[in-house]
């Protein structure tokens, strides 16, 4: 068949990145982190974030995360001392009520009502966080979070202390894992089209160069 490697090496190269675009857009299909700003903790002060809309129907995370300055020390004062043994000393450096509300057309209603800070998780890709608790959300309705602070540590303050939410990993962990395995598979099964199209493109080359040598 005529060009055979050509139509075989553009059915892989389609082949390769049909399921790694249909991931990449699932993973941008969503806004899995509809906030993330910056908040003012101040002791004896109420903060509340502006309104951010979630657009998926299940369950966000609330978290407060702080530039690395002094990693450490940080991790002891919102109450990481899992693995420091240089905590013993350090006297927690939160201590604040959290809330979230849901913005209707009228009214703010309560989703959850003030709760104490009690750290549930840590950590952060760039930053020191912790996960404080959690909600249900309705795709499409806009929400806000309010802290109410009772006092936080200097040390925390001045970290430019993030307000976070997320959504819950179960939605959007399985497509990162499917944009590394698609990956994966792309670049197998890729390869070998774009090495046959090469190998079509100076076949090509080839038999047009002997066709321009005059003949004795």
């Amino acid at each position: 068949m005529k060009h055979w490697a050509r139509n075989l090496g553009v059915l892989l190269i389609a082949t390769a990145i049909a399921p790694y675009g249909y991931v990449q857009y699932r993973l941008r299909s969503h806004d899995w982190t509809p906030l993330d700003a910056a908040g003012s903790l101040n002791d004896g002060s109420t903060t509340e974030t502006a309104d951010f809309r979630t657009d998926l129907t299940g369950f966000y995370n609330v978290s407060l995360t702080f530039a690395p300055v002094n990693v450490e020390l940080e991790e002891c004062l919102i109450g990481d001392r899992l693995f420091s043994k240089s905590c013993d000393a350090t006297q927690n450096g939160l201590d604040l009520d959290w809330s979230v509300l849901r913005s209707d057309a009228h009214e703010e209603v309560p989703v959850t009502e003030y709760q104490r800070y009690r750290p549930a998780s840590f950590g952060g890709a760039g930053y020191v966080g912790t996960v404080f608790g959690g909600f249900e959300a309705h795709e499409g309705d806009k929400y806000r979070i309010a802290v109410r602070v009772r006092r936080v540590a200097p040390e925390l303050r001045s970290a430019s202390p993030h307000i976070r939410v997320e959504a819950g990993r179960i939605y959007w962990e399985q497509w990162v894992i499917f944009a590394q395995l698609t990956l994966l598979f792309g670049v197998i099964v890729g390869l070998p089209g774009i090495a046959l199209l090469i190998k079509e493109v100076l076949s090509q080359r080839r038999s047009m160069a002997q066709k321009a040598v005059p003949a004795e």
